[in-house]
């Protein structure tokens, strides 16, 4: 029983996996020492994207296409000895990650997303366009 569960789940998965999502298309930035990926995860057919922004291989956000567009994070830097992104210590206890992947339309149909996004003070993402094919 248990491992007919398995493979039913793992055929799911597969399956499943092989049919929401295409291959990432990533793009990557080195600001100020920290490697910044910006990546689009296609979704099916009539499926939504996923975009993703990584600092250092650290995933900070994965959102769904309708929300990617206007995105503000804010972070405090609390009191004391901390981890910290080395991108979060601008010497300002409030550092925070906005910008969004706006669409490009031509004649009414979305054909590209146009991403900028700045981490304080820093623009750690610079006009990666992600094209629709």
């Amino acid at each position: 029983m248990k491992r007919s569960l398995s493979i039913i789940l793992f055929s799911f998965f597969v399956s499943a996996g092989a049919l929401a999502a295409g291959q990432p298309q990533c793009r990557q930035q080195i600001v100020d020492k920290s490697v910044i990926e910006m990546c689009v995860v296609p979704g099916g057919a009539f499926e939504h994207d996923i975009y993703t922004l990584r600092a250092d291989k650290i995933l900070i956000f994965a959102l769904v296409d309708d929300y990617s567009e206007k995105v503000e994070l804010e972070h405090t830097i609390p009191d004391g000895v901390s981890l910290e992104f080395p991108l979060s210590t601008q010497g300002e206890k409030v550092v925070k990650i906005r910008g969004g992947c706006v669409p490009e339309n031509k004649d009414g149909v979305e054909l590209a997303r146009l991403c900028n996004f700045y981490w304080g003070k820093y623009q750690v993402v610079k006009d990666i366009r992600f094209v629709f094919k």
